[in-house]
Parts: structure tokens; sequence; C-alpha cells
């Protein structure tokens, strides 16, 4: 679920820059001072920084709160729908080894009365019993079908359910992960923030994740998401 999440961000959240920014002065990396912005220690300024949204996902409290709540229902419809469907494999072959047994019972039956070792008239009973079995069979099988369809479409309806609570998990976290960004880069110290999935080399100091993720809890703990 995490890795889901990870995934819209990080196209969503994979270039910011600072074209709303307050100043258009360019900020040298060698003068800058770390800066506070409201109450968070800033990293050193630079036209560049990147932050990892993985690590700041995992570390919020948005998601410890949240996420994690989401997975365990997730885990448990998972652990839900293997359990039904094994179920119906366990109920399947039951009825598949009923029918069996009445086809071999059927073919004895014809067998025995080929060979003269069964009279018409008890083969005539025989035959009648094995139809009435076949009958039970048959009404057994239609209603295991009816209780697959009913069931699967009750696992179908709880799964798009849990789909869309995770769409809307990754839409908040997106919205007070770019909040929070928003806010740390409002007199455009950085020139580019970019996703840590797009970094192939850069100096750790330039990784703004602590600070992103800083501000990231204390909106969260603020009720910026209701």
């Amino acid at each position: 679920m995490k890795k889901s999440l990870l995934s819209i961000l990080a196209m969503s959240l994979m270039m910011v820059s600072c074209g709303g920014a307050k100043s258009e002065s360019k900020v040298e990396v060698e003068s800058a001072e770390p800066t506070e912005v409201q109450g968070v220690e800033c990293v050193a300024s630079g036209d560049v920084v990147f932050l990892d949204l993985d690590y700041i996902m995992a570390a919020s409290k948005f998601y410890a709160t949240e996420g994690v709540a989401l997975e365990t229902k997730m885990q448990n419809f998972q652990q839900k729908s293997l359990t039904v469907q094994e179920g119906w494999a366990k109920k399947e072959q039951n009825l598949a080894n009923e029918y069996n047994k009445l086809q071999a019972e059927a073919a004895k039956l014809e067998e025995d009365y080929a060979k003269g070792l069964i009279t018409t008239l008890n083969a005539q009973k025989k035959q009648e019993e094995i139809q009435k079995k076949a009958n039970t069979i048959q009404t057994k099988m239609n209603n295991f079908q009816t209780t697959v369809q009913t069931e699967g479409q009750d696992l179908q309806k709880e799964e798009q359910a849990l789909s869309e609570e995770q769409m809307v998990l990754m839409n908040r976290f997106k919205e007070i992960a770019t909040k929070a960004i928003d806010e740390i880069n409002a007199d455009g110290r950085y020139k580019m923030i970019i996703n840590a999935v797009s970094v192939v080399d850069a100096d750790p100091s330039l990784n703004i994740s602590d600070l992103v993720l800083e501000r990231v809890d204390a909106l969260y703990e603020a009720g910026e998401l209701k």
C-alpha cells in the first residue's frame, strides 16, 4: 500500500518549482545561512534540493495513524478473501467427489446388469436411487454457484471500497506534503525541489526530507487535514 501511494506521489511531486515564490533573486549556497520557517530549521539554501517521499510518508505521524490502520484493513481483507476462496475450493472438491462416486456407482450397476448379476427390477430400483442422488448433487451445485456469486460480489464491493479509501489516503498525504513544501519554500530559497527517485548522486546536505517531515507532522497535528 505504501508503494502504491508513493508511485502516485512520485509522479505528482517529481518536480516542484517556485514559480510563485515571493523572491526572484538567486541564492548562492556558499553565502546562505540556515533559515527558520515556522519553527523549523531549514538546510542550507541552494538552487536545487531533493526529498525522499518514501521516507517522509513511512516516518510521518499521518501514516502511523491513518496509513497503518488502512494497511491493517487491507491485510484483513486479503486474509478474508483467501479464506472464502479456500472454502469455495473445498466445497467444489467435495461436490466433485460426490459426483465421481455416483458415476462409479452408475457404471458398476450397468456392468452388473450386463453380466446378469442383478435382476431388472432391482436394477431399476437402484437406478432410481442413483437418479435421486444425482438430483441432490445438482441442487447442491446450483446452491454453491449462487453462494459463490453472492459472496464474490460482496468481496468485490469491499475491495472497491478499500481501493477508494486508499486513493483518498494518497490524495490526503499528497495535499499535506505539498502544503508543507510550499510553506518551506514560500520565500523561494529553492529554485527546484525534486523527488529522490530522480536523483542519481547528490550532496546529503541538499536532502530536505527531515525538514519536510517535521512540517508534515506539524500540519497534521494542527488538524490541517480534516
